[in-house]
This record gives C-alpha cells, sequence and structure tokens, in this order.
C-alpha cells in the first residue's frame, strides 16, 4: 500500500515543509489538485459530497509550478496532479509542462486527470463543457504520442496540427496518466485509456465494488494485461485497520487530505509531527 499526501488549498507556507517531511517520512507521493478559478456565482453541484460551492477567494495557484517548487526542495517522494482538469488546455502545452517537470523532478511526475466537473469555470475559460469528455479522450493520445514518437501529426475532432518534433521526452519514458472520475465515462476512460483510476470518497466496500467494474471495463476493451493503479482519496481516518480494508479491495494508493495532520495550535511545526508520528505508527506497519 502506497501512502500519498493531498494538499488543498496548497497554501505555500504549509505545503513546502510538510511535502518535505513526507519526502523525509516514508510517504509515497504529493498530490497537488487543480482549478484555474472559481465564479462568484455557481449553480453546478459538486459530484462527490454534498458541499457548499468553492467560495471565489479561496487561493488557487497552478499545480505544475507547485511541483516544481515542491521538487526542488524534496529527493524522493513522486509528485501528482490530484486531479488536473485536462480539456481546459491544449494537448501540446501540457505535454510540455509536465515533461518540463518530469526531466526536472528526475522523473518524479504522476498525472491524475479529469473531465472537470465545474461548468461555470469551463465556461468562464472559454471551453466547451459539452465535448469535455471527448476532448479528454483525443488529448490524452496525442499526450502518449508526444512523449514517445520522433515525429507526431494529429488531424482529429477536436485538435490539429502538422507534424512536429517533441523534444526531450520525460524521463520515465513516458508519464503515467491516472484518471479520475465516478460518472460511468469516467469510469471506461480509466480502463480503455488509463494507466490508473482515481476515486473520491470511497469506503472500502463501494472501493471493492468499483474496482471490480473498472477489472471488467478494462476486460471488455481488450487491455485486461494491463496493469490499473487504484489510487483513492480517503475521507476515513487513516487507522491501520482502514487502510488494510482499502488494501483487501484492491486498491494500491490511499491518499490522504493534508488536514488529517492539522492540530489545535494550528502550527506546522505540529502537523509535521504529526505527519513523523503517521508514518512511525502506520506507514511501516503496512
Amino acid at each position: 500500500m502506497k501512502i500519498g499526501v493531498s494538499f488543498f488549498p496548497s497554501r505555500p507556507k504549509l505545503l513546502l515543509p510538510l511535502a518535505q517531511k513526507a519526502d523525509e517520512t516514508g510517504f509515497e507521493s504529493v498530490w497537488i489538485p487543480e482549478h484555474a478559478v472559481f465564479p462568484t456565482q455557481i449553480e453546478t453541484a459538486y459530484p462527490y459530497a454534498e458541499v457548499e460551492p468553492p467560495l471565489p477567494t479561496t487561493p488557487l495557484y497552478d499545480p505544475l509550478i507547485v511541483m516544481t517548487y515542491v521538487a526542488a526542495v524534496t529527493q524522493r517522494v513522486k509528485l501528482g496532479t490530484g486531479i488536473y482538469i485536462l480539456p481546459q488546455r491544449h494537448p501540446i502545452l501540457v505535454a510540455r509542462a509536465l515533461t518540463s517537470v518530469d526531466i526536472l523532478s528526475g522523473g518524479r511526475v504522476l498525472f491524475g486527470i479529469g473531465a472537470g466537473w465545474l461548468r461555470e469555470e469551463m465556461e468562464a475559460l472559454d471551453s466547451d463543457f459539452s465535448t469535455r469528455g471527448p476532448r479528454s479522450d483525443e488529448m490524452i493520445g496525442i499526450l502518449r504520442r508526444l512523449w514517445t514518437e520522433p515525429r507526431v501529426a494529429h488531424q482529429g475532432r477536436f485538435y490539429s496540427f502538422p507534424e512536429v518534433g517533441f523534444e526531450p521526452k520525460p524521463v520515465q519514458g513516458t508519464i503515467p496518466i491516472l484518471v479520475g472520475g465516478e460518472s460511468p465515462a469516467a469510469l471506461r476512460r480509466a480502463a480503455r485509456l488509463g494507466d490508473g483510476w482515481f476515486g473520491m470518497g470511497h469506503t472500502p466496500e463501494s472501493a471493492r465494488e468499483t474496482v471490480g467494474q473498472l477489472r471488467a471495463l478494462r476486460e471488455q476493451a481488450g487491455r485486461g494485461n494491463d496493469r490499473l493503479e487504484i489510487t483513492l482519496q480517503s475521507e476515513l481516518p487513516p487507522t491501520v485497520e482502514n487502510l488494510k480494508r482499502y488494501e483487501d479491495a484492491g486498491v494500491d494508493r490511499v491518499c490522504l487530505s493534508h488536514r488529517f495532520f492539522a492540530t489545535e495550535d494550528h502550527q506546522v511545526e505540529s502537523s509535521a509531527a504529526a505527519m513523523e508520528r503517521f508514518a512511525d505508527e502506520a506507514i511501516a506497519k503496512l
């Protein structure tokens, strides 16, 4: 079982020392969620929990710049987007940015992506919400080709460009793509196109059911022999017992919110100490 820690909002004063502590104490990965902007008027409901709409005053940072910042002060921990709203950008620019972070970090990037849930955000960016799914599918294919082929030309439904070179290539040879989302379309996308799946808010029991669905979809897509890495953002208390229940359900990685390590005094040093205790008492036993 791999254990990651997720930071949202990504407050630099908190993020940097806790990411360093994660690197030092056995956490496998650090995850940076993403939104470009929160409009002041939001009618779209958050699909993963009954919560109030996000506030437009929420501090937001570009996740790839934050990951580069973290990479400069860490040595081992993997760096993931959890998740990156893929169809809001052009695939060549995404491929270039991810490759840059992968090279600067020594090959530590994990690319968690989603098609996006917030219609108002996409409209603010002049991005068509109704076609976000098929655009994501097309983008994934383009990204893989840019990362692995010496010359790439593409003529598709949403993106077209003449033959281009793309150098340098990622340190890893390619960059793992973990497809996020809970909808039937998202699960099909993960099974058909992903190296992994990134789920939200599951119990071990619901995780087991979804893992079974993904395996069946993977078989249907003709990829039954290809491993699909399962990552979950957990809301359960991160006890050894709960983490082992997730592992028994087929989960490979549990991503914990940094809020699990918050303390009453709200001091960074106290949260870092809580992460170190967790590593000693839990991670070491997994």
